[in-house]
């Protein structure tokens, strides 16, 4: 038989005091659905980030600059920014992974900021570019106005045939190795979410 002092037993409640230290990371448990939606919302789109990296132990002799996945949706100062800033770092040539746009009706705009990089700018689609049902001709006239290229399953060999530049679909990913230069830097342009 079981034997209970008064105030203690299965019907009693007890209540612990509540440490700073647990309401801190309570709140923090609680909060962190909410900052992790917020980030992904407000925080990370137009989250410009940037990294230096040199392929090899020579000294360069070629500055690139690689960008992607925009998403443009009528935010112009944020990709004007993105536009100065790649200027800025005046690069030998610009290459472009994908997702130029969300909608069509952005295209035109993205584009004409887009035209503002000074230097050759070649790039593939990505899977938003598609999805947007969007005509790749005045992507690839935009591109080439830069001396670059807008590429579809194809190469170009640039810096003298120095550097061959591939650039696949989605849809044509097993190309890649027919259009690589073995006497060439090969760089792979291509945009996969997978």
């Amino acid at each position: 038989m079981a034997k209970f002092e008064k105030g203690i037993g299965p019907a009693a409640s007890v209540r612990l005091p509540i440490s700073r230290r647990r309401f801190i990371a309570a709140a923090a448990l609680l909060a962190s659905p909410g900052a992790i939606i917020a980030d992904a919302k407000y925080v990370e789109p137009t989250w410009l980030k940037g990294r230096h990296l040199q392929i090899g132990n020579s000294p360069p002799t070629r500055r690139l600059v690689h960008f992607t996945d925009l998403h443009h949706k009528g935010d112009r100062i944020y990709l004007q920014i993105v536009v100065d800033k790649i200027n800025s770092l005046t690069p030998d040539f610009v290459c472009f992974t994908g997702d130029i746009i969300e909608k069509e009706k952005y295209l035109t705009e993205a584009l004409e900021l887009l035209s503002g990089i000074r230097a050759p700018m070649f790039g593939v689609p990505g899977n938003h570019d598609y999805w947007s049902k969007v005509s790749f001709a005045p992507i690839h006239q935009c591109f080439q106005a830069t001396g670059g290229a807008w590429l579809l399953d194809e190469r170009r060999e640039i810096a003298g045939g120095k550097i061959n530049l591939v650039g696949i679909t989605c849809s044509r990913n097993d190309q890649a190795r027919l259009l690589l230069n073995p006497a060439a830097k090969n760089i792979l342009l291509m945009h996969y979410p997978a």
